[in-house]
Formats: structure tokens, C-alpha cells, sequence
């Protein structure tokens, strides 16, 4: 594949912006709101101005009477893909200070594309856009083969399918195919909608902020075409029930496709008191007609894929590999899982990266400059000393070489502009794949410094930031909160100032809250942070001491914000709900020092909580001696292992290790507080270790807890077990701890 060369790389703009004194264009033979759009594009161009500038220029109530420009809203004014409000175009032509004939013609142009443009102007027909455009993967090649896809082999639920497309287009429907990926879900989507709606206009959003764009133009009769739903959850804004609903009643057939443990994840419910933070999106994915795809044929699809084999050579290859189901290897997908793990280094470690970078997040296409940046700890230290303009070569070279002549490892994706490049990514077999073989493998800083670095979609940015907090990996974690606060993202001022407040650097994070606090002075939840942060501040001034029990009293306090300490002193006063409530939260972050003080002073549910942790640890001595010394929750526990062989937890476990990690996999929740309890229980800090490299939910606080059973009145220990949880680790696995732990 040819690719740009060091030289123009990064400036492969400058040969389409034309100089100032070229005419751009002649407005009068404009016909629609793309070629407005073209020429307002040329205009921002030539003028220099980014997007942040713009947005600065009409961010003052006032300007030419002007309306504020956010980014997203330039972004799409210059798509073209629908009738741009005048509002908007006046707002951007004051922002460049266009002359007066200038802004006259633009205006003009406008008025007369507005009064004869029909609605669906421009809209692509669903039959006259091609099925790679709509996210088909292309299909292997054979002897004697024309036809861009195989023939499509029936699916058993291709009569439910159907009936929801055709009630659809009576009354308006929301459609999700649920499977994994390269199962047939986009293909059968397809084949459905083309069959009974082929002539219906087509929507294929970008963005979240595209779909909502609809509701805001209704138009009946019109597909809705949401392949890769997973980009529009969780997004900034977020696609709502209410949007999709609202596009339902306008009669509209929103389809989509969705990866199994996308939609896993976001359907189980989180147990009542923990942030719910995919209650938007399982409320949206409820309003879905959801029709699950099976990864392999049942028996009646396979004896049709047999008859479509006699007259279609592909089908027929398919049918007779052995190292995957039919529609995987269609699309190629063991070839290509087979091409990453022969790759040479460059190659290797391009793919690789793209496919990290899905794993942690990451939605949109990674840019050439970013995939260098990123394949650095990848490679060995000797292949990179290697000039880094031969790297992109070496991978693009092998990495895009299409298998069997259709799917590549990498593609290319175009960007918003004819003739420019978004970026790459991974190939979507690949990325699943690699997202199993891979999934306790941290990536390097290479890859978290890159991506949060370049990356310019907040949504991005942000699941990173949750990929690297669900790791431990605090400092990339604060790396990407700052470039969060630079993006605008108000929320991650806040979050910032909790982290820093976690690892006692108080001072920094009064100042990051009161800056935010000046830029946004009716934020209530800024000032409210604010006197929290003073208030705690004023509360640790009389545990700064040497001791190390004040240190771990610090530490706590820091760590949840007064809330352990409120308990204790609510607990010494009395209060049994508070007994209790301190006693679960201590067995939870395993203090055992602090349980047994409690089971010792008479509380019973301390002392069955304690006996239980002692036994599943294997601390069968120290059980021993408090049952000698007449605590009856510690005889109870130990006479019940005695009975029960004192071993059966070790019974069938790695069976059991290796069906909650495939729950785990498969998005499922409860499999993740499964797992990581079980692996506390065992005491299995290696492979919890791992779970925590993952990032599977629950890992990184049993992991500490687990730590901090072992340090029993070994104060300093525990202290050093407090800093690892507050400070985290580097993306290496080393402790990001400033001070040396012990």
C-alpha cells in the first residue's frame, strides 16, 4: 500500500487549501447542502482557524449576533449531510470576519437551497449503498467468483427478522442483532431490510450527536442504520431511550448490531448503593427487539449452506474448514488471527496496538502518528532504533495486505473530507480475538500515553481513563483526567481532585477545584467538592504523625472521605446499625487487626466475619486458639471445617476459575465478583494479579484486601498495602508509589 512519505506526512493538507487570493468556488451553481458545506469547509481552511477558536470567537453573547459554536456543532455544519440552519451558517460566517459580499453570497446561497431542497435531498436510497459501506465484511475469494458477497445462507430467525422489519415500516421499530463477532448479524440485517424497504432513504450516523440531528428533521419511511451500536453507548451526549423511542414514532426503522458481551455487560443490573454507570443503556437496550446470533449453524441452516455450496464456491470452502464456523471463515477471520501471530515485528506490533486499543475502549480510528507513537513498547529495544519513519512502512506494507484479497488486519478509514485519512483500525475477528488472547496483558505506556495524548474524541479518552482506573494504573489514569480538563469535559475536574485527594496531595487538588470553580461558578458539584476537600483537609491535620497507625488512619480517611471514620465514631458511641455497618466494611477491605478489636469487644457478627476470612485463608491456627479461648463463632467455623475435610474449597476450583473467567469474558457481572471473591478466598494473589492486568471489575479491591489480611498488626505493612492502593501501579506492573515500598 502506498503511504505518505516523512516528509509530507502530517502536511498532506496543505496542497488542497487553496491560496487566499484563488476564488474558492462559484456559489451559484451550488445545488445542495453538502456543496455549501464543501465551501464553508474551504473557508475555515483558508482562514486557519481551529475549531476551538471558533467556538471562542462566538462564545461572547453579542458578537455579530452571533450564536456560541461548539465544536460538534462545526463538525456537522461542515458534513453536509443535512439542511444546515441558517442560525448557525450566519454564526459561522461572523466568525471568520468574512467581508460583507462575502457573508451576502453564503446567505443568499442558502435562502435558495433551502427554498428547493426536498427533505431527503441527497439522501442515499438503502439499495444503492453498497454492503461494505454498510459494515459487511468482505468475503474470501474463489475460482469463478464476480459477485461481491457470497450467496446468503437463510438463518433460522430470518422469519422474525423479517416480520419486525415489515411491522417496521408500518409503525416504526428498534431492531438489535446480538452475537460475535463475524456471526452474520450485519449480513442478515441487510438482507432483511433490503428485502422489504430497499427504496427507504438510509441515515448512517458517525455520532450520537448525528442521531439526535434526526429528531430534529422527521421524516418518515427513512432506515436508521446503526451497525457497531457499541459506539453510540455511553457517549457524550447519550443516545436515550427517549431519542430512539422518538424515532420509532416517526416511523422510522432503527436497526442496529451489537458484540454479546457489549450487550452483556450493559444488561445485568449493579447491586442497589454502587454506581450504575450502563443504567442509561440498559434502559435503551430494553426498548430493543433483540434477536441473538449464534456463533456456529444450527443443523437446518447448515444443510442449506450445503444446497447454496453446489452453485457458490465460497460457501462451499467454508463449509469443509475446520477452524471456525462458516460466516467466520467468510470474512477470513482464522487467516487473519493466523497473519498477526506470523507478522513481523512492525507489523505485529501495529496490529497489536489497534486491537489494544479496542480492548481499552477505544472507538474511532487511530491516527498514523498516533500508531507509531503507540508501537514503540511493542517492539524490542534494538527494532527501535530503527528510524520511526520505516515503521509505519514496514507495518502498513504487511499489516493492510488484504487476505485472500478481501479483509486486512488493518484498513484504512477516510476522514471527514474527501481524500484524507482518519486513520486505521483493527479488523473486528481480530480485535475479539486478540481481546481473549490478550485480556490479562496490560498494554504498554507506549500505547495509554498515545492514545490519551492524540486522541481528540472525549467519549475515548474517557473509557481509557476507566480502563486504566479499572487497572490500577493511577498515573495514566491522572494523564487522562488532565487531558480530559483540556477537552473541556467538566465532570473530570472533580474526578481529578478525588484522585489527588486519594494520594494526600491535597494542595494540588484545592487548586485544580478552584480553578474549575472560577471557569464555572454555578457548578455546584466543583464548590461542593471544594469544601470537602478544605474539610478533610482540616480533619487529617492531627493524623500527620510518624505513627503508623495514624498513617493508616490517613490513608482511610483520604480514601473514602471521612466515611470509615464517621462509622467509628458513631460505633463507639453506641449506635448498632453503625456496628455493623463497620464491621462489614472492614472484613470487605480485609483489616482483620480492627475486626478481631470488635469480635473480642462482644460483637458477634465481627466474630463470625472474622472466623469465616480465617478459615477460607487457611488460618487454621489462629482460628485454633481463639475457639481455645472461648470464642464460639471460631469453634463453630472450625468444627464445621473439620467435618467438611477442611479442604473441599480446593474442589474442582480450576473448573470452577475457568467458568467464571469465561463469564467474565462474556460481560457477565456477577461472573466478575464471582471470580475475584473466589480467587480472595483461595488466597490466589498471581492469578488475582492478573484479573486486576485485565481490568475486571472487583479484581483491584480484593486484590488489596487480600494484602491487607496479610499484614495483620504489622502496621508498616499495612501502611505500604494503603500507599499501593492509593497510588496504583505503572503500566509495567511496577508500583507507581514515590516512596520505596517495602
Amino acid at each position: 500500500m502506498r503511504t505518505l512519505s516523512r516528509d509530507v506526512r502530517g502536511r498532506w493538507w496543505e496542497g488542497l487549501i487553496p491560496l487566499t487570493t484563488t476564488p474558492l468556488a462559484d456559489l451559484s451553481t451550488a445545488r445542495h447542502w453538502r456543496d455549501l458545506a464543501t465551501y464553508l469547509s474551504l473557508l475555515k481552511a483558508r482562514s486557519g482557524l481551529s475549531y476551538a477558536d471558533l467556538e471562542r470567537r462566538t462564545r461572547s453573547v453579542g458578537r455579530h449576533g452571533s450564536r456560541e459554536l461548539k465544536r460538534s456543532t462545526v463538525s456537522d455544519l461542515l458534513q453536509g449531510k443535512r439542511a444546515l440552519p441558517r442560525p448557525i451558517v450566519e454564526s459561522f460566517v461572523a466568525a471568520l470576519d468574512l467581508p460583507d459580499t462575502d457573508r451576502a453570497q453564503v446567505l443568499a446561497t442558502w435562502e435558495r437551497i433551502a427554498a428547493h431542497a426536498d427533505r431527503r435531498d441527497g439522501a442515499p436510497r438503502f439499495t444503492d449503498v453498497s454492503p461494505r459501506e454498510l459494515g459487511i465484511h468482505a468475503a474470501i475469494r474463489a475460482p469463478d467468483t464476480v459477485d461481491e458477497l457470497p450467496r446468503y445462507v437463510s438463518r433460522c430467525f430470518d422469519h422474525e427478522l423479517s416480520a419486525l422489519i415489515r411491522r417496521g415500516a408500518e409503525q416504526g421499530c428498534f431492531v438489535l442483532l446480538v452475537g460475535g463477532s463475524s456471526t452474520g448479524k450485519t449480513r442478515s440485517l441487510y438482507e432483511a431490510v433490503r428485502g422489504i424497504v430497499p427504496d427507504w432513504p438510509l441515515a448512517q450516523p458517525a455520532t450520537t450527536q448525528e442521531i439526535l440531528q434526526l429528531l430534529h428533521e422527521p421524516a418518515e419511511q427513512t432506515v436508521v442504520w446503526l451497525d457497531e451500536m457499541h459506539r453510540f453507548l455511553g457517549s457524550t451526549p447519550p443516545l436515550t431511550r427517549a431519542a430512539v423511542s422518538s424515532l420509532k414514532n416517526a416511523r422510522m426503522i432503527v436497526v442496529g448490531t451489537l458484540w454479546s458481551e457489549e450487550y452483556t455487560a450493559r444488561k445485568e443490573l449493579r447491586p442497589v448503593g454502587l454506581p450504575d454507570q450502563h443504567a442509561d443503556d440498559r434502559t435503551l437496550l430494553e426498548l430493543a427487539e433483540v434477536i441473538s446470533v449464534e456463533p456456529t449453524l444450527r443443523e437446518q441452516e447448515r444443510r442449506t449452506a450445503e444446497r447454496v455450496a453446489e452453485t457458490d464456491a465460497r460457501i462451499r470452502i467454508a463449509l469443509h474448514s475446520r477452524d471456525a464456523g462458516l460466516t467466520q471463515v467468510l470474512a477470513a477471520g482464522p487467516d487473519l488471527l493466523h497473519r498477526w501471530e506470523q507478522a513481523p515485528p512492525y507489523a505485529r506490533a501495529a496490529i497489536t496496538a489497534a486491537a489494544d486499543a479496542r480492548r481499552l475502549g477505544v472507538h474511532t480510528p487511530l491516527a498514523p502518528e498516533l500508531l507509531v507513537d503507540a508501537m514503540a513498547g511493542y517492539l524490542a529495544p534494538a527494532e527501535r532504533v530503527t528510524d520511526t519513519a520505516r515503521w509505519l512502512d514496514d507495518a502498513l506494507s504487511y499489516a493492510t495486505k488484504p487476505v485472500h484479497g478481501t479483509v486486512a488486519a488493518l484498513s484504512p478509514r477516510p476522514g471527514r473530507r474527501p481524500g484524507t485519512l482518519a486513520g486505521y483500525v483493527a479488523a473486528d475477528y481480530l480485535a475479539q480475538r486478540l481481546r481473549q488472547v490478550r485480556r490479562t496483558h496490560c498494554p504498554p505506556d507506549s500505547l495509554w500515553e498515545a492514545l490519551i495524548d492524540r486522541l481528540e474524541d472525549t467519549d475515548d479518552v474517557r473509557r481509557v481513563r476507566e480502563a486504566a482506573a479499572a487497572r490500577m494504573r493511577y498515573p495514566l489514569q491522572e494523564r487522562a483526567l488532565r487531558r480530559l480538563c483540556t477537552l473541556g469535559d467538566d465532570p473530570a475536574h472533580v474526578q481529578l481532585a478525588l484522585l489527588l485527594v486519594r494520594q494526600d496531595r491535597l494542595a494540588e487538588a484545592v487548586s485544580v477545584l478552584l480553578h474549575q470553580a472560577q471557569e464555572r461558578p454555578d457548578d455546584d458539584t466543583v464548590t461542593d467538592a471544594l469544601r470537602d476537600v478544605l474539610a478533610l483537609r482540616g480533619r487529617s491535620a492531627g493524623l500527620r504523625t510518624s505513627d503508623p497507625r495514624d498513617q493508616i488512619r490517613l490513608a482511610e480517611l483520604l480514601h473514602d472521605g471521612g466515611e470509615t471514620a464517621d462509622l467509628r465514631v458513631r460505633a463507639a458511641d453506641g449506635d448498632l446499625v453503625a456496628v455493623d455497618d463497620l464491621t462489614y466494611l472492614l472484613a470487605d477491605r480485609g483489616f482483620l487487626p480492627d475486626l478481631e478489636d470488635l469480635a473480642d469487644a462482644g460483637h458477634r457478627v465481627a466474630a463470625d466475619l472474622l472466623a469465616e476470612l480465617l478459615a477460607t485463608h487457611g488460618r487454621l491456627d489462629e482460628l485454633a486458639v481463639r475457639a481455645d479461648a472461648g470464642d464460639e463463632s471460631a469453634a463453630n467455623r472450625l468444627s464445621k471445617l473439620q467435618a467438611d475435610d477442611a479442604g473441599s474449597i480446593t474442589t474442582g476450583v480450576e473448573a470452577q476459575i475457568e467458568t467464571l473467567r469465561s463469564a467474565v469474558v462474556e460481560g457477565r457481572r456477577h461472573g466478575a465478583e464471582q471470580l475475584t471473591t473466589l480467587l480472595f478466598e483461595l488466597r490466589n494473589d498471581e492469578v488475582l494479579r492478573a484479573e486486576v492486568d485485565a481490568g475486571t471489575q472487583f479484581a483491584a479491591e480484593r486484590l488489596i484486601a487480600l494484602k491487607m489480611t496479610d499484614c495483620g498488626r504489622d502496621w508498616r505493612a499495612a501502611v505500604a498495602v494503603l500507599r499501593l492502593r492509593s497510588y496504583g501501579l505503572h503500566a509495567d506492573g511496577s508500583p507507581a508509589d514515590p516512596v520505596a515500598t517495602p
